[in-house]
């Protein structure tokens, strides 16, 4: 045991000042505190060994159970006297958002075996030296020690957003932020069409958006709304949940004819999860099976609560294609604008949403939307790990900018490297040594978050593996659970006309498969398909899947010289049903059993094979189809199943057969079977193999 420099002489506290005695009374307790723990280290360092495999291990203690167990055990581990007490944090740590056991002992000067122990008390499981823990977390176990501790978080590297004015109220106004949402074929892009007075709607593929679409609308009264054109279709959950996002009002488009749809109610739980007030449009008013009153009643029903009934919900029945009740939605939309009086600041950073990102002719470009300050020509802004010096904005008909104030949809040119994501919060930064500096340390942090993640799922392999090795020892799993899974993986390659379309197809492939069969996207990206896609999908055995882009007919050959399937669709259901139809050809065929034949046993009799061998032959009568000898038999006895096998011998008399018909007698010898008796029934049956489809 390692000697320590004795504690000053005490003298009677009785005549110390109050903080003298708090001071010494923080002395004794972590000196007891810390010889209990040698001495428990001592006993125990036999029993309990540091484990040395070199296992790095990080998710325990950015468990939920590790954080609660180090809230729990605050003031308690290790354990104290009655009446003893933690001591007050006499040192400041600065920690890392990430840190091992072993560099956080030395912070917290402490051996690493004690280290160790100590932490295995708090609640801690599997810990060596290597593993990995969040400042979080590590914050909390230094307070255990007293000290307090500070967590680097990257505040002086990164760019975050502004804190929100305390008086909204003195700002100017901005355009309101309008989102169409609602179910496929509903009829939403008709209706923006009508607002706007374009024809988008002929253009879409198949009558249906394919990626979201911003642009600004002037009203009749002079003031302008932004609008954003979320797509209808179920795979495109993810764009239409970032629609809701950045959006302050939402327009639910319902058919008149086809009332309230999964896809209705998913744009509903959207819209209040983001806690965006609702207007309902009842479209296609003019056809003649309209049933507007039903659509209310059934949007009454799942919880929305409309004017007609004594709610707050606006209710308009619209024809995007005769114009019908389209100027009421447009009184309604700056109504309920006017209502909400959204403010923003035109000065200072700006920020913004980028809503899509691609890879066009001039350059990487992303459509974005500002919501705070003013964007121009030349500032330096960052989205995700990657940033642009803005060469050119221009707006939804291609015409340039010269600045983009708050609510303004933009297309913004001059990405560096690679394209933000769809989705991604885009910052000003005052230069762009500031904008490399946070794309530095967000690429870090990505690293960072990406090893603990690896970390973490190795444990949990071991772990599993573990319980599986000891379940199987203990004989808890069966034989296919011991051998492990069977389900076949199908890899794919991604490429699609912009990041928002790549995103929505990787979602949509993600979600076919079932236990046998699932799919693996090895890479993704927007942008053309390329030569060394066909490579790589060559020599990984992968299937090629292109959306809304168009293939160049020497990359269709090159594919077709290799071998290379390529699934080509500008509408995303079309190519779901594509690679649906892929990984099935991978599922096990389902084999059903016809019966062709039955007979019963009349008789059992004894020949002789070869000298003193005997063989029983059962000797029988079709008395249904007809028994072959190719197919397979099973013997029924009172119901339950005592053979299934093949047919050894057929004979009619001493004749050989290939099969017996309804009403013959034959005599028949089984393939490894004699235990027959009479009164036994015979079925003869032909196992039939179906394609199977996910």
């Amino acid at each position: 045991m390692e000697s320590r420099p004795k504690p000053p002489a005490r003298r009677s506290l009785e005549t110390e000042p109050d903080g003298v005695v708090e001071e010494y009374v923080a002395v004794d307790v972590a000196e007891n505190r810390e010889n209990r723990l040698d001495e428990s280290y001592e006993i125990e360092r036999d029993a309990r060994k540091r484990d040395k495999s070199g296992a790095r291990r990080g998710d325990a203690f950015n468990s939920s159970r590790g954080k609660k167990s180090l809230l729990n055990a605050a003031g308690k581990r290790p354990r104290k006297r009655p009446g003893e007490r933690r001591p007050a944090a006499s040192q400041t740590i600065f920690l890392p958002e990430f840190i091992s056991i072993g560099n956080l002992g030395s912070a917290l000067k402490m051996k690493p075996k004690y280290f160790l122990r100590a932490l295995t008390e708090m609640g801690f499981e599997d810990i060596t030296e290597e593993s990995i823990m969040t400042g979080e977390t590590a914050s909390l176990v230094a307070m255990e020690f007293g000290f307090e501790a500070t967590v680097d978080t990257g505040g002086d590297r990164d760019l975050r957003p502004r804190p929100p004015p305390e008086d909204m109220s003195t700002l100017p106004p901005r355009p309101p932020v309008v989102t169409i949402m609602g179910h496929v074929d509903h009829g939403k892009t008709t209706l923006l069409d009508y607002l706007r007075k374009s024809s988008v709607a002929a253009q879409e593929h198949g009558g249906i958006t394919q990626h979201i679409g911003a642009f600004m609308v002037k009203m009749s009264s002079g003031k302008l709304i932004t609008f954003l054109d979320t797509p209808g279709h179920a795979a495109f959950l993810t764009m239409r949940q970032r629609g809701a996002n950045v959006t302050d009002i939402v327009v639910l488009v319902v058919a008149a004819d086809d009332s309230v749809k999964p896809q209705t109610l998913e744009a509903l739980k959207h819209a209040r999860a983001a806690k965006v007030p609702i207007i309902v449009a009842i479209n296609k008013i003019d056809k003649e099976d309209a049933r507007p009153d039903q659509v209310k009643a059934d949007l009454s029903r799942h919880g929305v609560e409309i004017e007609d009934f004594g709610g707050d919900v606006q209710v308009v029945c619209v024809s995007g294609k005769t114009g019908k009740g389209m100027d009421e939605l447009e009184e309604n939309i700056g109504a309920l604008a006017e209502i909400q009086d959204m403010r923003a600041e035109q000065d200072g950073m700006a920020e913004a949403w980028v809503l899509e990102a691609s890879v066009k002719p001039h350059g990487k470009s992303a459509n974005i939307l500002v919501k705070r300050g003013t964007l121009r020509p030349g500032d330096h802004i960052v989205a995700g790990t990657t940033w642009a010096r803005i060469r050119m904005l221009r707006n939804e008909a291609g015409q340039e900018l010269s600045e983009a104030p708050p609510g303004t949809p933009v297309e913004v040119l001059g990405w560096r490297e690679q394209l933000p994501a769809a989705g991604d919060e885009v910052l000003q930064a005052p230069t762009e040594d500031r904008a490399r500096t946070a794309i530095s340390y967000r690429e870090e942090m990505r690293e960072r978050e990406a090893s603990s993640k690896q970390l973490a799922e190795q444990e949990q392999r071991e772990r599993e593996a573990k319980a599986a090795a000891e379940a199987q020892a203990a004989g808890e799993v069966g034989e296919e659970d011991a051998e492990g899974s069977t389900t076949q993986v199908i890899n794919f390659a991604i490429r699609g006309d912009v990041v928002g379309s790549v995103e929505a197809v990787c979602a949509t492939i993600n979600e076919i498969g079932n236990n046998e069969v699932k799919a693996r996207i090895l890479w993704s990206a927007a942008g053309q398909v390329s030569e060394t896609d066909i490579e790589h999908a060559a020599a990984s055995n992968s299937t090629v899947v292109n959306f809304n882009s168009t293939i160049p007919g020497h990359i269709k050959a090159m594919a077709e010289e290799k071998g290379v399937k390529l699934i080509d669709h500008s509408v995303i259901y079309h190519l779901a049903d594509d690679v649906k139809q892929v990984m099935s050809e991978r599922l096990a065929p389902k084999i059903t059993q016809k019966v062709t034949g039955e007979a019963d046993i009349l008789q059992v009799f004894p020949i002789n094979v070869k000298g003193r061998v005997f063989k029983n032959i059962a000797g029988c009568r079709v008395r249904n189809g007809m028994i072959t000898r190719s197919n397979s038999v099973r013997i029924i006895r009172k119901g339950e199943k005592i053979f299934d096998g093949k047919v050894e011998t057929l004979k009619h008399g001493k004749k050989d057969m290939s099969e017996i018909r309804k009403g013959s007698e034959c005599g028949i010898s089984f393939d490894g079977f004699t235990d027959f008796q009479i009164g036994d029934q015979i079925q003869c049956y032909d196992e039939v193999k179906e394609k199977r489809s996910l």
